[in-house]
């Protein structure tokens, strides 16, 4: 429930402003009452930001349109916007013989794979503001702007941030209650120790990286009133009504292998951007990012009940801490919801896709590089995108696979582990764990079936957008070579597990007794991140079937490759089956383990359950009691408690129908692994628990996976009565829905063309409902 936040409201109205002030609710802002203390005593940035307490990891607040961002550090006396670009990357291609792969930690992204990079700093420093009252530094979700809000001597300042997309600049303007009263300096500093020059009112960046890369910063200040001189390379800014300030950043990279991923020089494109939004008043690209903005972030909302009036008046680190004891703050829950689809709009659209971090970083050598880490933290990035009605926001993935597949099929044909049964080079693409923007690899070959995990992306984004020229043009042909990478390299074991390989020289091979001849297995898999490597992972088996299921789908909706199809089909029904072991729990290997069943990070094994959806209580409910075992042997202690698990698990037991084990698994991710201002932290940094909390979230509140919409199949006693508006589910539907008492009272089903469907409610049968034709967009002025 939407809970103002009346002490706010007179620190954002500002007497000069040309708008209404926004009404501020809990579960749509994160906020702080207290300054960010991310500078030194002498203004410096520190060197170890990491666990502090300074640094923008706990404190800032994110920024961006999926190309340009920024880390918000608001203060009263000094302001730190850390800046980013999300193509703005060390290293190359790393071609095979080069992979050696890469540390982790702070020798991450040193070799040939590289490190996403920060691009500057842009410090401002106002002085005579110490000892200000009412100090607020909020980020509104639903506008995607960044506020930070004081008094001082009688005088109402205020500061905005936000990146406008139509125009693809970082905005900022600073705004007093009384005229004449901004001072301030304004500089740009570059970690990588380029040059900063001033031309008048503009500051410049212009540098290039080791391996070629070129970049270009531009800071444009422009002041109503007051007078605006030069200090050195730095800008100040004396007795000012009002001041803007336009950021531009760029890079020559560019999506495209033939253009050896070199594009236009980055000067003039960001000369030119500046000087376009530069003509345009900063009311008007406020009402445009706040447009477009809104087009994405309004289409889904959810309401899981009403938070104590009193709790929803404090700051989120303050609520945050109230949450870790009482865990009834049902609005926080609603906010990291917001704030996930948020991240996602924010760090995927325009370019390359959301990164470890999103696109948010301060680390020359980043932790795991910032890479696009695929065997399961790229995934999570985007469970929200489909569900949550972002599917625009799954196109950088896609553009960049599509983009990077010459590598992934130049690695694949080199690599020597990636042979036939009788020794010929396979067809087909995969890729290492690791990925930069280049395609490269960078540490090692043990996530072979990611091929196969990311054709269920672009199956997924067909489901649930009916998208037949998507689906002809971009998923098909990828998803087609995957299974051919497959046809090729699964391995047939004889009798009895005849020819059966493994690392571990302890493997019981009598394992196998009974197993026919001619079974697939895929061959030397590893379930991550332990275990051995060796044959018929539940892991990889359930990706290949998932994969082949998939393909042989499309195929048919396509009108495409009947005989091929056929014969693939005849291939998937060969493949090795999910086991359940004698301790009643789904194996993770084709040897049983009983001493590794529980205690560990990952849940590999259970991807059949999600985001798979082969093994489910309706179809196959021995196996799903199995993966129940499986999942509760795992445990929540120790080496659990990592960021991305507790969504992952969340979209496990929601699949099981065991809604108050899926919210325990919320619970988690908020007592554990979240930092103040609502990032998740794995340790280190990371934001796939943030990307993947909606996902997982989702998953309790609506399910389409099994040829049938069930709402709320996983309901929880944290949450009786709630709401969902705007959710999507596959056949391109859109959802919205009402429950009190755990039961659903009131649904609508909409879609651009009329169709039957198959709903389930309140666990019973399914009925055949008809949906409706979705209602028409409001037109004309928005209410602020």
């Amino acid at each position: 429930m939407r809970t103002p936040i009346a002490t706010l409201l007179g620190i954002v109205a500002l007497s000069s402003f040309s708008y209404a002030a926004p009404k501020i609710e809990s579960e749509n802002w994160i906020w702080f009452d207290t300054p960010a203390q991310t500078f030194n005593a002498d203004w410096s940035i520190p060197k170890d930001e990491v666990g502090k307490g300074k640094g923008w990891e706990p404190e800032g607040l994110p920024i961006g349109n999926g190309r340009v961002g920024a880390m918000v550090l608001g203060g009263d006396v000094r302001e730190r916007l850390a800046l980013n670009e999300i193509s703005l990357w060390s290293g190359g291609e790393n071609k095979p013989g080069n992979c050696s792969g890469y540390s982790y930690g702070p020798n991450a992204g040193r070799d040939q794979f590289g490190s996403y990079q920060p691009f500057a700093d842009l410090l401002i420093e106002y002085p005579g503001m110490e000892d200000s009252k009412d100090f607020v530094r909020a980020l509104s979700l639903s506008e995607g702007i960044a506020v930070t809000s004081f008094k001082k001597n009688g005088v109402e300042y205020t500061r905005e941030v936000f990146v406008n997309d139509p125009q693809d600049v970082l905005v900022m303007t600073l705004k007093a209650s009384q005229k004449g009263k901004i001072n301030a300096k304004i500089a740009l500093n570059s970690p990588h120790g380029q040059k900063v020059t001033l031309s008048g009112d503009t500051i410049k960046l212009d540098g290039e990286l080791k391996n070629g890369m070129k970049f270009a910063g531009r800071v444009k200040v422009i002041p109503k009133g007051g007078k605006n001189s030069a200090d050195g390379n730095k800008i100040q800014i004396n007795n000012a009504d009002e001041v803007t300030i336009i950021v531009a950043m760029n890079t020559d990279y560019v999506l495209d292998l033939k253009k050896n991923w070199k594009g236009a020089a980055p000067g003039p494109v960001a000369d030119k951007a500046i000087a376009a939004a530069a003509k345009i008043p900063a009311e008007t690209l406020r009402a445009t990012h706040i447009e477009a903005h809104r087009e994405l972030f309004d289409r889904c909302t959810v309401d899981f009940g009403t938070t104590e009036k009193e709790t929803g008046k404090l700051p989120t680190p303050q609520r945050l801490k109230k949450y870790k004891t009482a865990k009834n703050d049902p609005d926080l829950e609603e906010t990291m919801f917001q704030f996930s689809r948020y991240l996602l709009m924010s760090s995927s659209r325009n370019s390359l896709p959301a990164n470890l971090q999103g696109m948010w970083n301060s680390h020359l050598s980043a932790p795991w590089a910032s890479d696009y880490h695929n065997n399961i933290n790229l995934q999570e990035a985007y469970w929200p995108a489909e569900v949550t009605n972002l599917s625009e926001c799954h196109m950088p993935l896609f553009n960049w696979l599509d983009a990077i597949a010459p590598v992934s099929r130049e690695i694949t044909a080199r690599d020597n582990k990636f042979r036939s049964p009788d020794g010929k080079p396979v067809r087909g693409w995969t890729a290492r764990i690791s990925q930069n923007p280049f395609g490269a690899g960078g540490w090692g070959m043990w996530n072979v079936p990611v091929n196969a995990w990311y054709a269920l992306h672009y199956w997924e984004h067909y489901q649930f957008t009916q998208d037949k020229t998507f689906l002809k043009n971009q998923a098909y042909p990828m998803m087609k070579e995957a299974c051919h990478f497959w046809e090729d390299f699964l391995k047939p074991l004889g009798k009895d597990g005849k020819g059966f390989s493994s690392d571990d020289k302890k493997t019981d091979i009598g394992q196998l007794k009974g197993l026919p001849a001619g079974t697939l297995v895929a061959p030397r898999g590893w379930s991550h991140e332990w275990g051995p490597v060796e044959d018929g992972i539940a892991h990889d088996q359930q990706l290949v079937r998932d994969l082949f299921t998939n393909t042989i789908e499309a195929a048919k909706i396509l009108k495409e490759d009947r005989v091929w199809a056929a014969n693939l089909a005849k291939k998937r029904d060969l493949l090795a089956p999910d086991k359940i072991a004698p301790g009643g729990y789904l194996q993770e290997w084709m040897i049983d383990r009983p001493d590794m069943v529980s205690g560990h990070r990952h849940t590999s094994h259970l991807f059949a359950v999600y985001p798979g959806s082969a093994i489910s209580m309706a179809k196959t409910p021995e196996l799903a009691l199995a993966a129940k075992k499986s999942l509760e042997l795992r445990g929540t202690g120790g080496d659990s408690q990592r960021s991305w698990t507790w969504p992952w698990r969340t979209a496990l037991w929601a699949r099981l129908k065991e809604g108050d084990k899926a919210h325990d698994m919320v619970e988690g991710l908020f007592k554990h692994n979240t930092l103040p201002n609502l990032l998740t932290t794995h340790a280190p940094f990371q934001m796939d628990g943030n990307f993947s909390y909606s996902g997982g979230v989702s998953e309790m509140l609506v399910q389409s996976h099994a040829g049938q919409i069930e709402l709320l199949p996983a309901p929880c006693k944290a949450w009786p009565n709630g709401k969902v508006v705007g959710m999507k589910a596959r056949g391109n539907i859109t959802v919205n829905f009402e429950w009190r008492n755990g039961k659903v009272t009131r649904y609508k089903l909409y879609s651009p063309i009329q169709q039957k469907v198959k709903l389930v409610l309140n666990g019973g049968k399914p009925r055949e409902v008809t949906t409706e034709p979705l209602p028409q967009k409001k037109t004309g002025p928005r209410k602020k």
